[in-house]
């Protein structure tokens, strides 16, 4: 008890921390939930059938799909982003409705652009953000209109392959726990124990 009091400004400064702590953990485990839908969705992929036969009801966003189709050479992106390595999208030819992107490794492969068959995670332009801005301002300007809604094909990415999303996902809780826990140790009342006169 005759400890002197802790200074009010350190004290506030180290709650205000800890609670900023916690907020950025729920939003960044809100921002991962359609990637936790994902990882827990089916392994086998929905078959789209032909990029020209594409019925617009059945493209639905976060799904694991397949579709066939030949890409456009013409009409092929290479974009690298600062951590998330270098990508090539092409659109399939006969439709306008769906891109495909895959990794700049395999592109370079002669195969890849080869290939009629492209299994993997469908998003739309949209959900990828700013990130896919170069490439939207690109296929405009080759006269192929791209808007929020339309679909990008992330092939070769099965859900199984999103499993760095559940172990964010339990470091961010563990963050919340952890500093909720300290905080309710802050405010819990000190118990004095009153010894009897002997």
């Amino acid at each position: 008890m005759a400890l002197p009091a802790p200074a009010r400004g350190r004290r506030l400064a180290t709650m205000s921390v800890m609670a900023l702590a916690v907020a950025g953990a729920l939003a960044l485990l809100a921002s991962l939930r359609a990637d936790l839908a994902y990882y827990f969705a089916a392994d086998a992929p929905a078959d789209l059938g032909e990029a020209t036969e594409l019925d617009p009801a059945a493209l639905e966003s976060n799904r694991y799909v397949r579709i066939s189709g030949s890409p456009m050479a013409s009409r092929t992106v290479h974009y690298s982003r600062l951590l998330g390595g270098s990508h090539t999208v092409f659109p399939l030819a006969g439709q306008r409705r769906v891109l495909v992107q895959v990794d700049a490794e395999g592109a370079a492969d002669d195969r890849t652009l080869a290939r009629r068959e492209f299994s993997g995670r469908l998003v739309t332009v949209g959900e990828l953000g700013g990130r896919f801005g170069a490439v939207r301002r690109f296929l405009e300007g080759v006269d192929f209109p791209v808007t929020s809604e339309t679909y990008v094909l992330l092939a070769d990415r099965p859900p199984g392959s999103h499993g760095w999303a559940l172990g964010l996902a339990g470091l961010c809780l563990l963050v919340v726990l952890l500093n909720l826990l300290l905080l309710l140790r802050w405010f819990r009342p000190i118990r004095l124990e009153r010894h009897a006169e002997a």
